[in-house]
């Protein structure tokens, strides 16, 4: 009977490769906290996202594959994430806990531009991401609407916001800050202070992911949220026509 090893177990495990880094997740340092205990084997396989969309075949292939080394009886595969922090776009001083700033954007409205960013948080949240959602649409804030939220006012403590969750995203909007009947009229210094005050004095907590839904088109928003935060990817909304 061949002696199972931690060079025989990783070896083999070398034939699962990740389709979007294209390299094995040996190579990768996927592979955590291997035990082998006679002929049982146990180990974690730590991706970069909860959202990746073939771990179950990986954990699937991961138990086949030990499985059919000589001497292995039991395999125990287990699945987690470590989202890596981003480096962003710019020097600017990111948020404590704050790990990767999406922006959902468009060029117009009505193109579902918060329809994507609320499933997209919520997606995440589902898959074992901690998330955030801020709602930067300030002229058109509805991601409290679209959450089932409504326009209860969120807690203050020690000085700072507490984001409204829902859904197992953590949420903060004009919305639920100022009355719906009451009219806002913001420009410039006045929208870059609503987008500090949304980055910096909401205590947003542990985040791998906060997605920004953005006003459409391009403005003040979108330049103050260049300048105050490196953002680490963007999605950009559109339609056919």
């Amino acid at each position: 009977m061949t002696q199972i090893t931690e060079e025989l177990v990783l070896t083999s495990l070398k034939q699962i490769i990740d389709p979007d880094l294209r390299k094995d997740i040996v190579t990768l340092g996927f592979i955590r906290d291997l035990v082998i205990s006679g002929g049982d084997v146990s180990f974690k396989i730590m991706l970069t996202t909860p959202a990746c969309p073939v771990k179950e075949e990986m954990e699937t292939m991961a138990h086949e594959i030990v499985s059919g080394l000589d001497g292995v009886t039991s395999v125990k595969v287990t699945m987690d994430a470590e989202v890596p922090q981003g480096r962003g776009v710019s020097n600017n001083i990111a948020i404590p806990g704050v790990k990767n700033i999406i922006a959902v954007s468009s060029g117009k409205g009505g193109v579902g531009k918060s329809t994507v960013a609320v499933n997209l948080a919520v997606s995440l949240a589902k898959n074992g991401a901690k998330v955030g959602i801020m709602d930067a649409d300030v002229y058109g804030p509805n991601i409290p609407l679209m959450l089932g939220i409504g326009y209860d006012q969120p807690e203050v403590r020690d000085g700072k916001l507490i984001p409204i969750e829902a859904h197992g995203v953590r949420m903060i909007s004009m919305a639920v800050l100022v009355p719906p009947d009451k009219p806002m009229i913001l420009r410039g210094p006045m929208l870059h202070g609503v987008v500090r005050q949304f980055l910096t004095d909401v205590n947003w907590g542990e985040l791998d992911y906060l997605i920004v839904d953005m006003p459409p088109g391009t403005g003040d928003v979108q330049l103050s949220l260049a300048q105050l935060v490196p953002v680490q990817g963007a999605v950009l909304v559109t339609t056919p026509q």
